[in-house]
């Protein structure tokens, strides 16, 4: 896979220029902003049962991600981490 550099030049205030480097031959992307986009209606999204608090939960048996008012496993040990910020 090709490395894809970026460098953000900045002052105290904030930044003044964001440089993107992509390599020969690489594809770009294009980023998609459309306000009738929704996470729901994505093929391997059940979110069948949404509910306000809902989360998203990974089900290997449907492949797909599984909205949920409450996480839970039939296996294992569920380990929540929001990592550090």
């Amino acid at each position: 896979m090709a490395q894809i550099k970026a460098r953000i030049d900045s002052t105290i205030s904030r930044p003044q220029q964001v440089s993107v480097t992509m390599p020969a031959g690489a594809q770009s992307q294009t980023a998609v902003t459309n306000s009738t986009l929704k996470l729901r209606l994505l093929a391997d999204v059940d979110a069948g049962t949404l509910a306000d608090g809902s989360m998203i939960q990974y089900s290997s048996t449907s492949d797909k991600f599984v909205v949920r008012d409450e996480i839970s496993t039939t296996t294992g040990s569920i380990t929540l981490n929001g990592g550090s910020f």
